[in-house]
């Protein structure tokens, strides 16, 4: 049994003087049924919803960035491709050269752009950086990515569960939460989504591309992003410890600067993503809710 001091006993007596416990609490954490009830509800959760991976940890603890230099390098990684797409797409003088450069029509021109970092970053840049700084092979690289494993568990009933959280959650959110952060991005120029733009909400947008065209985007899109930001970035940040999670989503957010009318309103519903992550551990979970989440917030809301 555990010794207290009189110093112990004597902060506990001072805490209740002060309006500690209440009698209710009190009469709880004497129960002697209190602690298993608790053990078990938790247990439960974590067996429902908490999957361990020795494989993602081991390469999370090794390969995190170390140096102060390579935090704030794999820290900046995060928004580097973002703001790449803002400068060749968002400014315009620059776009339009890159028109009369191709002859190229402005949707394909940005579509050309959406595949380069899409699959050109998000997927090609973790393989070279694996293979050529953490001297890892293709097969150990995929392993580090997550590519190799899949949670069925997590597919199968975590992921509808928080599908339809995530649902119920984004209505009001939508509703009142973001039109007032919509509101103040509109009041800053250097956020304003071009007219040309893939990205505005009009018959000529993103979804508008041939069903050929969709499929790489959405390779591109939900694979690309998820292996970039959860399967490589999260590990390479796991310097940030509990925070790491909570970091992870809102930098993914404010990656979007390119369309920051749509992508930073919804912040707040970006902040599930990491939570899952340190949850299930697995990508392609993170895959099939980001689908999800894109799909919903297009055509659900």
């Amino acid at each position: 049994m555990e010794a207290f001091t009189d110093k112990d006993i004597c902060a506990r007596e001072e805490w209740i003087r002060l309006g500690g416990p209440s009698e209710a609490w009190r009469k709880a954490e004497s129960n002697p049924m209190r602690k298993p009830w608790i053990e078990t509800i938790d247990g439960w959760l974590r067996h429902a919803f908490v999957r361990e991976d020795a494989v993602y940890d081991h390469y999370s603890a090794k390969y995190q960035a170390k140096t102060a230099v390579g935090k704030i390098v794999y820290l900046g990684l995060y928004l580097l491709p973002g703001i790449l797409v803002f400068v060749v797409v968002n400014v315009e003088s620059l776009f339009r050269w890159e028109l009369a450069v191709t002859g190229w029509s402005a949707r394909y021109v940005q579509y050309a752009w959406v595949l380069i970092i899409t699959f050109g970053w998000h997927i090609l840049v973790p393989f070279v950086v694996l293979r050529y700084v953490d001297k890892l092979r293709f097969r150990e690289s995929c392993a580090f990515l997550g590519l190799n494993r899949v949670d069925w568990r997590g597919l199968l009933t975590v992921l509808p569960v928080f599908m339809v959280g995530f649902a119920v959650i984004s209505l009001p959110y939508v509703n009142y939460v973001a039109p007032v952060i919509q509101d103040w991005t509109k009041t800053i120029s250097l956020f304003r989504i071009p007219s040309y733009s893939i990205f505005q909400d009009t018959p000529e947008n993103i979804y508008s591309f041939p069903p050929i065209a969709l499929l790489f985007l959405g390779i591109g899109n939900f694979l690309g992003e998820e292996l970039y930001f959860r399967g490589y970035l999260m590990k390479k940040s796991a310097f940030l410890g509990e925070a790491n999670w909570t970091v992870n989503s809102v930098l993914f957010a404010i990656y979007h600067v390119w369309q920051v009318q749509q992508t930073w309103p919804m912040i707040g519903l970006v902040l599930l993503f990491g939570p899952l992550m340190k949850l299930r551990k697995d990508l392609w979970v993170m895959v099939g809710f980001h689908f999800f989440v894109n799909m919903w917030m297009a055509y659900g809301t």
